[in-house]
């Protein structure tokens, strides 16, 4: 089985840097072009199953990407959410960077310190989350050769590859980040996960 780990397309709070989180962001005629040329990019890869996160931008991203497609089913997952960054979503992300006193300066220079803001969800939290969808995508797939499209975040993506190299807190941000509409693939086989 191989699981397609694609982010949503550009927002408008991508574009003027703002945090998102959960917050429920649509994507802007950008992203939705973006998700209609990832959708041309890799229309030779059949696609047996999709599931996205219930985030309008992630949503949204699927419906364009599988427009063209027949009989794949699309599944709303709440685990595929972003992380939730509490109160500080809707904030410009240039502030963190220069604030070591805020919270959410710990997210991104020590990930192992990080404590979420009021209404925020830890790390581990969102590892935890991911470490759940993929196990249940294993379940309801993992014995043939599937390719699953999954429809979700940047930190929900950073979180899987954690889980999958098997990487300590610390290390949640190393490797590259994953853009709009970029595809992360995990393979599994041989009762293991990993990245292609």
């Amino acid at each position: 089985m191989t699981i397609y780990l694609i982010r949503h397309g550009e927002t408008d709070w991508n574009r003027r840097l703002k945090i998102q989180g959960q917050a429920d962001i649509p994507l802007n005629g950008n992203g939705r072009r973006q998700a209609e040329a990832l959708a041309a990019q890799m229309s030779d890869i059949p696609a047996d199953a999709a599931y996205t996160s219930p985030l309008a931008r992630a949503a949204e991203t699927a419906e364009i990407f599988l427009a063209g497609r027949q009989g794949c089913p699309l599944h709303t997952d709440p685990l595929l959410k972003e992380i939730s960054y509490g109160v500080r979503e809707g904030q410009p992300l240039r502030l963190i960077h220069r604030c070591p006193f805020l919270r959410l300066y710990n997210y991104f220079e020590h990930p192992e310190k990080y404590v979420p803001p009021r209404g925020g969800e830890t790390i581990r939290q969102l590892k935890a989350r991911s470490r759940a969808f993929l196990l249940q995508a294993v379940s309801a797939y993992g014995a043939g050769d599937s390719n699953i499209m999954v429809f979700t975040h940047g930190a929900f993506i950073k979180a899987a590859v954690s889980v999958v190299n098997k990487l300590p807190d610390g290390r949640f941000w190393d490797g590259s980040e994953a853009e709009n509409c970029s595809v992360t693939a995990v393979k599994f086989a041989g009762g293991k996960f990993e990245l292609l």
